[in-house]
């Protein structure tokens, strides 16, 4: 599956050499085709080794972010304009932590099997932490964790399977800040065909799909994993970032799917961070590897 994940992104890589793609299904009726903008990256921001695992971001201002990498339980807040750590503080044991999110006074940090932990007015002298297990578990690979102000509520993105094990949809789940508990049913759902559907009749992308049948697959569930989300600050819109294949889908504030976001280039090494800044810019993360550094990456897009 592996080889197959590769020649899918590589056939994803071909069919554009721009570095953000907005892709829109092409029936007539509506009107939609694959759209090209000519943008490009804003600005790549190299991180220090400390952060070559990064995971996740949020926003603490408009040039700081607070940040967190795969496997230790600290937090980093780093200065984008002066490119250096300010603070770390440590707030758990190791363990694999994927993503974290600020809510006002409050950060709150998920791990791969479902585990929030809440750290209470961070900032202060002594922050009060908490851990609360949900309903999720390791299978489910919990890769993406972001606030919704509308509803009061975070959300987490499995990149597996979800609670149902549905192997034909993306699951979103919500995580109520009142009860301080998950709601078990899904929140959003991405379906997977409805991501295909945005690319029907590019013929890079069909001639993957006769390959995969041609050996025994008979799908590409696979092109769409969800490592981070976010939320748009004026639109509530719901950025999921998938690392395979570098796609964002963007779902309305009723779930709906309604537009693909695809980014291209070598600076992408291994998405697994996305953000909005307090001033509406949008960022990804990306680990730098064994060969690499982390980066963050500030990016245009259109609306």
């Amino acid at each position: 599956m592996a080889k197959v994940i590769l020649i899918l992104v590589t056939l994803f890589s071909i069919s554009c050499n721009n570095p953000i793609i907005n892709g829109k299904s092409k029936t007539d009726s509506q009107k939609q085709k694959m759209l090209v903008n000519e943008t490009k990256n804003v600005e790549v921001h190299e991180l220090p080794a400390d952060l070559i695992e990064i995971s996740g971001i949020t926003f603490l201002d408009s040039n700081t972010i607070l940040a967190i990498q795969d496997e230790e339980g600290i937090l980093y807040e780093y200065d984008l304009k002066n490119k250096e750590i300010i603070k770390k503080f440590e707030f758990g044991e190791p363990d694999d932590y994927e993503d974290l999110v600020r809510v006002n006074e409050d950060v709150y940090v998920i791990s791969s099997n479902g585990n929030v932990i809440q750290i209470k007015d961070f900032k202060s002298a002594n922050p009060i932490i908490k851990t609360f297990k949900t309903a999720l578990k390791k299978k489910n690979d919990i890769e993406g964790l972001t606030y919704e102000p509308k509803r009061n509520r975070l959300l987490l993105a499995a990149k597996a399977s979800g609670l149902a094990d549905d192997e034909q949809a993306k699951e979103i789940y919500a995580f109520d800040l009142k009860t301080m508990m998950l709601e078990t049913k899904p929140a959003y759902s991405i379906k997977l065909n409805e991501i295909e559907k945005y690319f029907e009749g590019d013929p890079i992308v069909e001639s993957s799909k006769k390959f995969l049948k041609a050996i025994g697959n008979h799908n590409i569930n696979k092109v769409f994993r969800s490592s981070a989300l976010t939320v748009h600050p004026q639109t509530n819109q719901i950025f999921v970032l998938s690392s395979i294949n570098n796609i964002i889908a963007v779902l309305t504030p009723e779930g709906k799917l309604s537009q693909i976001i695809k980014f291209d280039g070598k600076d992408y090494t291994q998405p697994e961070g996305i953000a909005f800044s307090t001033n509406n810019k949008l960022y990804i993360s990306n680990e730098g590897g064994k060969n690499g550094k982390g980066n963050i990456i500030e990016l245009e897009y259109a609306n």
